[in-house]
């Protein structure tokens, strides 16, 4: 038990600890750390601060009491590790998961930029031949990501960020924490990035079938400032209503999204994420053509969902349906805002049987020679296929690029019937023997 106003030290001694000392294995904290610097153990259950320092050691002063175990964790969010976020095990565990194939891998306790170059290099160097690169997604929960450019830095060089408010409110003043996911969403919408926001957004709901208000409010915030994506943990993984607690978030996103301050604070922030390119002229003329003709759906033909992204990044009020001929871009895509993926197959035409759906082990590239009918055809059958769509007459603005395969290069805007592209004001004027 370590008690307020005691002197305690940490040191790289092996020998057994006791109420004066205890064997810290971490050198680079010991060496990172200065004279009044703080160390949290156990999510901040007990506070020190630096004291004294010599060679291997330091001293602390016990700010906040309590008991310290073995394997509990220390934060030291005064000081920047000089150390890799990637342990030995980690790596091994990289290695595994791109041989199996996994659509994201998620990298805790990012410090600064070089950490994410550091996983796109392992990446780049163990990725099997023929296997899809997954997605690399920081979790944002240290105050360095902050200093300078970081922030900005680390987004533009990841997929994909997690606001990791548990770390991240151990390491920064309860108070700092709403401004901080603000200013990481903000980020992210700038960049086009997806955003999730995770940690306690229903804690009680582990043990209780219905949230508090203030944990509904919390859900509530996270959609107004524009995540992409909210995320359970022990609520869902361990707690005793996690079917209940999925739907209690979902009933609060429907509710949300539904409001019309949600709305005209979405359409106020456009202006400023407006990119002076040919791709993203073309998705807010999409945009502003759906809200016009009351269209059901932005269609995007998208290879590695770059084109998705920006249409994403947009909030176009509706859904935008991702057709990607990658089964891996379109799990990729399903975590960015109103995004609904699917896979085309090539010859079928508009509606079909349940059964005559897509073929999602083998899909097809359409070639540069394709009709482009063919490519409209297929966003009917992707709309009617997620629902999106629900009477012939239902219209529908498609984005593509010609020629076919081109990364990005947005070019064509269509809009079109979902019954066919062909058929207007409920003639067909396709055979469709």
């Amino acid at each position: 038990m370590l008690v307020e106003g005691a002197i305690f030290r940490f040191d790289l001694d092996e020998a057994k600890g006791d109420s004066k000392r205890v064997q810290l294995p971490h050198p680079e904290i010991i060496e990172a750390s200065e004279i009044g610097h703080v160390l949290l153990i156990d999510d901040g259950k007990v506070k020190l601060e630096v004291c004294g320092k010599g060679a291997g050691w330091i001293d602390c002063e016990v700010i906040v009491e309590g008991k310290i175990k073995d394997r509990k964790g220390v934060n030291t969010p005064d000081s920047v590790l000089e150390i890799s976020p990637m342990t030995p095990k980690d790596r091994s565990d990289l290695e595994y998961m791109l041989g199996i194939g996994v659509d994201w891998v998620a990298l805790s306790f990012v410090q600064r930029p070089e950490d994410i170059m550091e996983i796109n290099r392992l990446i780049d160097e163990k990725l099997p031949q023929d296997m899809f690169r997954p997605a690399v997604m920081a979790k944002i929960e240290k105050p360095s990501c902050f200093i300078g450019d970081s922030l900005a830095e680390i987004v533009a060089l990841c997929d994909g960020i997690m606001v990791a408010r548990g770390d991240l409110g151990v390491e920064c003043a309860p108070e700092d924490v709403p401004l901080l996911q603000k200013e990481i969403i903000d980020c992210c919408r700038d960049l086009g990035k997806p955003v999730a926001v995770a940690t306690q957004m229903l804690e009680s709901m582990i043990e209780s079938p219905t949230p508090t208000r203030a944990e509904a409010s919390d859900v509530a915030t996270a959609i107004y400032d524009g995540a992409d994506a909210i995320m359970l943990s022990a609520e869902s993984a361990a707690g005793k209503y996690p079917e209940e607690s999925v739907a209690m978030q979902q009933r609060i996103i429907n509710r949300v999204e539904g409001d019309r301050h949600y709305r005209t604070l979405l359409n106020s922030m456009q202006e400023e994420l407006i990119k002076n390119t040919a791709t993203d002229a073309i998705i807010m003329s999409a945009k502003a053509i759906a809200n016009t003709i009351k269209a059901k759906a932005i269609v995007c033909f998208t290879l590695r969902g770059s084109t998705v992204l920006r249409a994403s990044k947009g909030r176009p009020g509706v859904p935008v349906l991702a057709i990607s001929p990658f089964k891996e871009t379109s799990r990729q895509l399903a975590l960015s805002w109103g995004v609904y993926p699917e896979l085309p197959r090539s010859g079928s035409y508009g509606f079909v049987e349940e059964e005559d759906m897509f073929n999602y082990e083998q899909p097809v590239i359409e070639k540069t020679t394709d009709d482009f009918d063919m490519v409209l055809k297929n966003a009917c059958r992707a709309a009617l296929a997620k629902g999106l769509v629900s009477d012939p007459e239902d219209l529908l603005v498609v984005t593509a690029g010609l020629p076919f395969g081109t990364p990005g290069a947005a070019n064509v805007i269509r809009v079109v019937p979902a019954a066919g592209p062909s058929c207007w004001d409920g003639m067909c004027r396709v055979d469709y023997d």
